[in-house]
């Protein structure tokens, strides 16, 4: 028996037939989601070998192809999937997105960022992807950026990525204009105007960062991003009573944003209500236990409170934390 037909069998589970594709793409997928790509590419290839059809199998095969740097290889499983794959519903996000990076992995940006604009029209609020195409504009040449231009900006999504682009090299007022053109291209486009008010937040323009954000929020009213800006808007503003109400759904999200439940217990602080400065200061210490900041606002809010027994706990913890 030849070695790789050997390995194969090493993979199949005990009692399900040798012949079943299904089989073989569940027993990829569980090594796939233990990070042991290499071992999963032998599953998914002998699925895709039994049901050639089974487009899933081709993307996770071109993805474990991906993690371990065969790139042209993941390609071309990447290729099948998307032929096969829907047009649209779920999977097809993960589709373009690899395919993207799997281009742009073999030095093919334009055609990798095309893959990526395509998902971020469809699904504007994909981070992976916003994170990838703002690096790969970056990474470009002045030349070939001007090419990237002409060929793809004049799209909501193309501004907004610029937009980006110009945020992270420092350039504020590229950036906003960027964003304003991406808004006036599709004004119903969640992102753009929250990336405008962290800019104006940052340049000390609390009221218009508020009304923008405000803006935002009627786009996107669940998004904890735009609703912690919003807060720190208005805790500029000194409108602390605005500001707990846009900070406390944030704060659900303290594994995405872990400012935000020390915000709000500030915020609760200046609003004379220790006992929930102190409920949300412990969410920020489970979050940052070695922060000095929200041990302090801790211990504030719990002398404000007058809970001896959490002001003893919390210092014995903050020993405990220092003595690590």
């Amino acid at each position: 028996m030849a070695r790789a037909a050997v390995l194969l069998l090493l993979f199949l589970p005990v009692g399900v037939p040798a012949q079943s594709a299904g089989t073989w793409q569940r027993r990829g997928l569980e090594l796939h989601l233990k990070n042991r790509f290499s071992e999963a590419i032998p599953a998914f290839r002998e699925a895709v070998r039994l049901d050639s059809t089974l487009w899933t199998s081709h993307l996770f095969l071109g993805i474990c192809f991906y993690r371990t740097n065969q790139f042209a290889a993941g390609l071309e499983s990447l290729r099948q999937a998307d032929r096969l794959a829907p047009a649209s519903g779920q999977g097809r996000d993960e589709v373009d997105y690899w395919l993207g990076a799997t281009r742009i992995a073999l030095k093919q940006p334009i055609a990798g960022l095309k893959d990526l604009e395509r998902l971020l029209a469809r699904s504007p609020a994909h981070v992976d992807a916003l994170q990838l195409a703002t690096e790969t504009y970056a990474a470009l040449s002045s030349s070939l950026w001007n090419e990237v231009a002409e060929r793809q900006l004049e799209t909501a999504p193309g501004w907004e990525i610029h937009g980006r682009v110009m945020e992270s090299e420092g350039n504020a007022a590229d950036a906003l204009d960027a964003y304003r053109r991406s808004i006036a291209l599709e004004s119903e486009r969640p992102g753009p105007r929250l990336a405008i008010g962290r800019i104006l937040l940052a340049q000390g323009k609390a009221e218009e960062a508020l009304t923008t954000l405000r803006e935002e929020l009627a786009v996107a009213p669940r998004d904890a991003e735009t609703q912690f800006y919003a807060g720190l808007a208005a805790i500029q503003l000194g409108r602390y009573a605005e500001a707990a109400a846009s900070l406390e759904p944030a704060a659900r999200w303290a594994g995405k944003l872990p400012e935000a439940p020390l915000a709000l217990a500030q915020v609760y602080l200046a609003l004379r209500e220790p006992a929930k400065a102190a409920q949300a200061a412990r969410q920020a210490v489970a979050v940052a236990p070695s922060s000095v900041a929200a041990h302090e606002v801790l211990l504030t809010a719990l002398t404000q409170s007058e809970d001896s027994q959490g002001l003893a706990l919390e210092r014995f913890r903050w020993e405990q934390q220092q003595g690590k």
